[in-house]
């Protein structure tokens, strides 16, 4: 009997312990993002608009804002809006030569930069799709060039993920280790290389199929930028 009071006991800070982790987690991402300008990029339905709409109107449960790992926890829901984010986005155009000047002034404002692939057509090694968008990532290398000394946060964000039917199969722990391979595939290393390497882009895969999926990529974001 003594054991079970000392393991509950044990649980119950374990608990504590996570939801103050939480707690400062997320006043974390409130300090680091609150009043941010984000500049959401890539080519046509590549999910700039999903993402968009969910930073504006979306909502955080704490089980993604918390770790790397989900872990459930009671409480509260943290609502987008209070960060007051300033989301600056292109229309859905092709990418070509006549969107990028707008690109460029959308990346040079930007405190947090997004560009958005589909990882699909990468996967499956569409060539025509893997010229375009590196063609964009070459340009946006150059733009770093301009802000080395204070470049945004940069995201090379693979969306899409769940049209991979290998990855659609596996089990959310599963998923890391694909999506590990997925970033050393050599198309989306030379990606990597023209926005200036490991060190300048970071790097988040997932799904915006559903609401959960959108959550944790998402948290994925914040929790990179902040740390």
């Amino acid at each position: 009997m003594v054991w079970q009071y000392i393991a509950a006991g044990v649980g119950t800070l374990l608990v504590l312990a996570a939801g103050k982790k939480i707690i400062e987690n997320w006043q974390k991402v409130e300090k680091e993002l609150k009043g941010k300008r984000i500049a959401v990029l890539g080519p046509r339905a590549s999910g700039k608009t999903t993402i968009i709409k969910f930073l504006l109107k979306g909502e955080l449960s704490e089980e993604y804002i918390a770790t790397p790992k989900p872990e459930k926890y009671s409480g509260k829901t943290f609502r987008l809006q209070e960060l007051e984010l300033k989301i600056e986005d292109t229309m859905d155009v092709p990418g070509d030569i006549q969107s990028h000047d707008d690109w460029e002034r959308l990346y040079r404002d930007a405190d947090v930069a997004c560009y958005l692939i589909d990882a699909s057509k990468i996967h499956r090694g569409d060539s025509a799709y893997e010229k375009t968008v590196l063609s964009e990532m070459r340009h946006i290398g150059e733009w770093f060039d301009d802000r080395k000394d204070s470049p945004p946060h940069f995201f090379l964000i693979a969306t899409h993920c769940d049209l991979i039917s290998e990855y659609a199969s596996l089990p959310h722990g599963g998923k890391t280790e694909f999506t590990d391979a997925f970033w050393k595939k050599p198309a989306v290393q030379n990606l990597i290389n023209h926005g200036r390497g490991s060190k300048n882009v970071k790097c988040v895969a997932g799904s915006l199929k559903d609401r959960d999926g959108t959550e944790r990529l998402v948290s994925d974001i914040f929790r990179q930028t902040t740390a």
